[in-house]
Parts: structure tokens; sequence; C-alpha cells
């Protein structure tokens, strides 16, 4: 879930930077990628032109953990099953290009295309991508970091800083198709007197 969700957000950044970006940018398409900067060495870092989208942390919503560990579906029968994981994803936009002027550009077109659009759906979305269930909901909410969380974040990325911006996927809900069990519903209770 986690890997389509992250896929389908940087097809839909690329798309929006396609359209905006200017015909006499140096910066070919597509602009954004799927990739971690921890994996990338300095010499290959230094020639790279684009905007990495990666995933730094996650975290168990935990004011969704109420739901009800079964589902009826009609009158007689209940199905057992797990509740979803819902889940928080927090990622990392940086821009890593040769010019520092186009780094703040496309993080600024970054910036605007989430501030039009921190919701997404089926319905809202041109481009889809395989994995992903028919009635997805992305939420986006900018994350700031202090200034002491960015120096650990970098250090642990071991590298230098980038300009970057952080966002934090709400509701990323993981479930797994299980039933663990499937009974009859108790619809009437009767005490008997027996005397």
């Amino acid at each position: 879930m986690i890997y389509p969700m992250l896929k389908f957000l940087t097809g839909q950044l690329n798309q929006y930077i396609d359209l905006v970006k200017k015909t006499t940018d140096a910066v070919p398409s597509p602009v954004v990628q799927l990739e971690s900067i921890v994996n990338i060495g300095e010499n290959k870092l230094k020639e790279k032109n684009n905007l990495l989208l990666f995933m730094v942390n996650l975290s168990e919503e935990a004011a969704m953990k109420n739901h009800p560990g079964y589902v009826t579906h009609n009158r007689d029968e209940a199905v057992y099953k797990n509740p979803p994981l819902n889940l928080n994803v927090y990622i990392v936009i940086t821009a890593v290009m040769t010019n520092y002027e186009n780094e703040l550009r496309y993080l600024s077109h970054t910036l605007r295309f989430f501030q039009g659009k921190p919701v997404f759906t089926h319905q809202n979305s041109v481009s889809q991508v395989e994995g992903l269930p028919d009635q997805f909901r992305i939420i986006l909410d900018l994350y700031s970091l202090s200034f002491e969380q960015i120096n650990y974040l970098w250090s642990t990325l071991g590298g230098k800083q980038h300009p970057f911006v952080c966002y934090k996927l709400r509701m990323v809900e993981v479930e797994r198709e299980s039933t663990t069990s499937v009974r009859g519903v108790i619809s009437q209770i009767r005490i008997q007197d027996e005397q």
C-alpha cells in the first residue's frame, strides 16, 4: 500500500510540474523521482537534477483503533477479521539540482501543488496506479520540523542539507484480506425462569 501510494503521488506531482515548468528550463522530465537520497553517492548527487520523494517515518493513527473486529453482512452472519491498520506516513520532497534557483523554484511548485490539492481520491485524480484500492483517500498535511529535528533528519540521511519540505500523509489504511471466522449473529436473548 505504501509503495503504490508514493508512486501515485510522484506521478501526480510530475503531471503538475510538466504543466507549469518553463520550456526554457534545463531540467528534464520527469522531474520528480521516487528515490531515497540515502542510496545516492556524493558524485551521483552532484549530477542529479530532480526532486526526490521518499519516506522517512511512519506511525499508527491511535485515534482510529476503535474499529470493531467484525462486519455484519446480513442479519444472520457476522464476519470476524482484524481491524485495518491506519498509518501516518511522513515523506520528504527534496530538491537536488545543479542550480540553487531551480531548487527553490521547483520546491515552490511542490508547495503550490499540495496547497491546491491536499486530498487525493479516485474521483479527483487523472492517473491511477495499480495497487491502490478503488476508494482510496490520501490527505497531506505540511509537517514542520524544528531546527533540532532537521539536524537529526539530515544527519541520519548522511548528507548535506538540500531545500526540502516534509508532509504527513494521514489515514493510509492497510488491511489484509483475511477472515478469522464467520459466525451467526445473536439477534434475540431469552431468559427462562425455571421454577
